[in-house]
């Protein structure tokens, strides 16, 4: 799914509002650590494809690649396939996420529990782009008969109901939150809809 998707599905999910019964703070700091908790899910859902971002700026600023070769050739060799793996590894959050719970680290629990929600959503419609997600234990990939984006593989029906989710999550998020800023975020999100398809039909067409 696309990194928009992954991030208003964490929000819908995991984001707080207002003041919990569970968190033993001053009014001033009950604010401060549900924001701090609601970070750490924005950060959390977009770890998974930083190593995406990173290669993306690294090609673009640095090395002068046109967008063409890095998507057909670069992004599949080394060092970034391992970069990948690490990013989306499954065993890695869940080994921090239990460490986060036993250690009582709301912020690390967060985190990783958005990371996981990021790599649920995304093994089910990865065909030939699909990632390792058990690295460091197996370099498997489990090659969906679905894919987010390939018509060969349903991408357009897929890429419907994703679309139909993401409009679920910003309802969701619209009525949670009083906030302009974020709402100004959720409606450049909604656009983003449009213009990451476009970005990619452009440079791979």
């Amino acid at each position: 799914m696309m990194t928009p998707t992954h991030l208003l599905i964490a929000g819908a999910v995991l984001s707080r509002s207002g003041l919990q019964s569970d968190i033993n703070a001053k009014v001033s700091d009950k604010s401060a650590a549900l924001w701090g908790l609601n970070f750490a899910v924005i950060i959390g859902a977009l770890l998974p494809d930083l190593s995406i971002y990173i290669l993306f700026l690294w090609a673009k600023f640095i090395a002068e690649i046109s967008s063409h070769e890095l998507w057909t050739s670069v992004y599949w060799q080394e060092p970034w396939q391992t970069y990948s793996a690490i990013t989306n590894s499954l065993p890695l959050y869940m080994g921090f996420f239990i460490v986060g719970w036993f250690m009582k680290v709301r912020w690390l629990q967060f985190l990783c529990g958005a990371a996981l929600l990021h790599l649920a959503f995304d093994l089910p419609f990865h065909h030939a782009d699909a990632h390792q997600h058990f690295w460091p234990i197996t370099e498997f990939r489990f090659h969906s008969p679905l894919s987010y984006w390939n018509r060969d593989h349903y991408g357009d029906v897929v890429s419907f109901f994703e679309c139909l989710l993401a409009l679920l999550c910003i309802v969701v998020l619209w009525g949670r939150f009083d906030n302009t800023l974020l709402k100004v975020g959720l409606v450049l999100g909604a656009v983003s809809y449009g213009l990451v398809p476009l970005y990619f039909w452009w440079t791979l067409s």
